[in-house]
């Protein structure tokens, strides 16, 4: 078994040798260049070209394992903004939502209704001062409402 084991391996490891070749580059007269395996007869212009090696089979898979753990990297990355700028979307939102509803509370308080005359002797009447204490409560609302979504946006 081992016998015919023999050749074979010394044919795996003497494969490689053979299938490097040499790569020769000549000038003509007329300035054109040739790239040839085998040296041509003129020798005078020829020229032997180093080739380098391709990369490893250990090289090219990490590289490829890298290149996948970056683009995951990258995904997540993507993913977690998108997470971001919808959650962002979703505060700002809800923060508009609250503006214009103090904004429609703050003119709802501004209408002077029937209780909010104070009636004196002669005709005369003058808004009583919970009106005013009314209004100035729901401008607050409105003015924080709008500090907060002034926040969220970022300005």
């Amino acid at each position: 078994m081992v016998k015919k084991l023999y050749p074979l391996v010394t044919v795996v490891l003497l494969l490689p040798l053979t299938l490097t070749a040499e790569v020769y580059r000549t000038v003509d007269e007329h300035g054109n260049v040739t790239y040839t395996d085998s040296p041509p007869a003129d020798q005078n212009k020829v020229e032997r070209v180093e080739i380098q090696p391709g990369p490893s089979a250990e090289s090219i898979s990490d590289t490829m394992e890298r290149n996948r753990a970056i683009r995951k990297a990258m995904e997540e990355a993507q993913e977690k903004r998108l997470e971001k700028s919808t959650a962002r979307k979703d505060r700002v939102s809800k923060a508009e939502q609250e503006v214009e509803e103090a904004e429609k509370q703050l003119a709802a308080m501004e209408e002077l209704g029937d209780d909010d005359r104070q009636q004196l002797q002669g005709g005369k009447s003058y808004i009583r001062p919970e009106y005013f204490e009314r209004v100035k409560k729901a401008q607050r609302e409105l003015d924080e409402a709008k500090k907060r979504l002034k926040k969220i946006r970022g300005y």
